[in-house]
């Protein structure tokens, strides 16, 4: 299956805005971007919202370079260019998140349902990630 929006000429600025918005309009209280060292790039994108009263922040994965990876993978002429793979990276967050935000729009889910195993926890990392680390600590046996 081929990799989505490898052909899209979006600035990845853009896509990030269209972001922040559908993050807002869904309920989120605020959102932080961290920018990587050197390179002025948005390495991470996380946002608060309440659960259960609680302000909660989840942190959504930005793996664009990840992207690129599968694109060289795929014999994509432009992967090694990282302005071109930051650009497709961003785009395909933001269309996974217009997806997301359809379900809840729907009310098959709730905005803190989609978005929990995004949960930084108190030790920093998202339930996901510790959930990797230990998984008998969060799953039943299977039975």
């Amino acid at each position: 299956m081929g990799l989505k929006n490898y052909t899209t000429k979006v600035p990845a600025n853009r896509s990030v805005q269209e972001i922040q918005e559908m993050l807002q309009k869904g309920g989120a209280s605020g959102v932080v971007l961290e920018y990587e060292k050197g390179t002025g790039r948005i390495g991470g994108l996380a946002f608060k919202m309440e659960i259960g009263g609680k302000t909660a922040v989840f942190s959504l994965p930005i793996k664009w370079r990840e992207a690129g990876k599968v694109m060289q993978r795929e014999g994509n002429p432009k992967a090694w260019d990282e302005d071109y793979c930051y650009r497709v990276g961003w785009r395909i967050v933001r269309n996974w998140l217009e997806q997301q935000m359809a379900l809840i729009e729907i009310e098959m889910v709730d905005m803190q349902e989609i978005f929990l195993p995004y949960a930084v926890q108190r030790d920093g990392k998202t339930l996901y990630e510790n959930l990797l680390e230990n998984p008998q600590k969060y799953l039943g046996d299977g039975n």
